[in-house]
């Protein structure tokens, strides 16, 4: 007479752990997942990065940062000049002469989305092609603030009052132009903040090692002490 085997049913603790380790593969294998298509997403875009203060040599302050990210999904940003210093050849060009160049040739900062096609913000800067307002100098400022806008898009302005009557002398006209630094903004900001980053990229050219070397001391006003002008 054979004996019926007793059917042994698993153990809770066993269940648990099988599920545990389930768990375990299933959450590792959607990291892994998701480390592959960032690892392709880099491969097929080497410029692609995260928007930081330390974009465009440090032009982003974190309440930038923080609005571009929270209020209109600016995350991953592809920054083709990362690192590299364009401000410090820029400024020996304009140096030598003082001459309107074209927009191209002054652009320490160019920002674009994730697909590197459409831009968000880039930054140029030049010789003018205007003079410092003669009112805002009697008053003693040497910024001036202006804006103008096409739905979300803005052209934003600063014009420094950097005064170097040498260039001057030497230029075709002997006038002497301000230096204007201009940001396009496509993704719609706040004027505090692109008053912000205008302020930070020109501090780049007036206050680091001098490079403009201007001849008078110039002065930046805080981002929500500035009035708009509209143009």
């Amino acid at each position: 007479m054979q004996r019926s085997r007793p059917t042994v049913k698993p153990s809770r603790p066993l269940a648990s752990l099988t599920c545990l380790l389930a768990f375990a593969i299933t959450a590792c294998s959607g990291a892994d997942g998701h480390s592959k298509r960032e690892h392709e997403s880099q491969t097929k875009n080497p410029d692609l990065t995260v928007l930081s203060e330390k974009s465009c040599l440090g032009i982003f302050d974190k309440k930038a940062v923080a609005e571009a990210e929270r209020d209109h999904s600016v995350r991953r940003v592809t920054e083709p000049r990362a690192g590299d210093d364009v401000t410090y050849m820029v400024s020996l060009d304009m140096n030598k002469r003082m001459t309107t160049f074209k927009p191209s040739a002054g652009g320490p900062c160019a920002i674009r989305d994730e697909s590197a096609k459409r831009n968000l913000f880039r930054v140029t800067v030049n010789w003018g092609p205007s003079t410092f307002p003669a009112t805002d100098r009697r008053d003693g400022k040497t910024t001036s603030y202006s804006v103008r806008k096409t739905g979300d898009r803005k052209r934003v302005e600063l014009l420094v009052d950097c005064q170097r009557p040498d260039l001057a002398e030497k230029s075709k006209n002997k006038k002497m132009l301000a230096f204007q630094v201009t940001l396009f903004d496509n993704v719609g900001l706040s004027d505090r903040t692109d008053i912000g980053i205008l302020t930070k990229s020109a501090q780049r050219f007036t206050d680091l090692e001098d490079r403009l070397s201007c001849k008078n001391k110039v002065t930046y006003p805080a981002p929500d002490k500035v009035t708009l002008n509209t143009r």
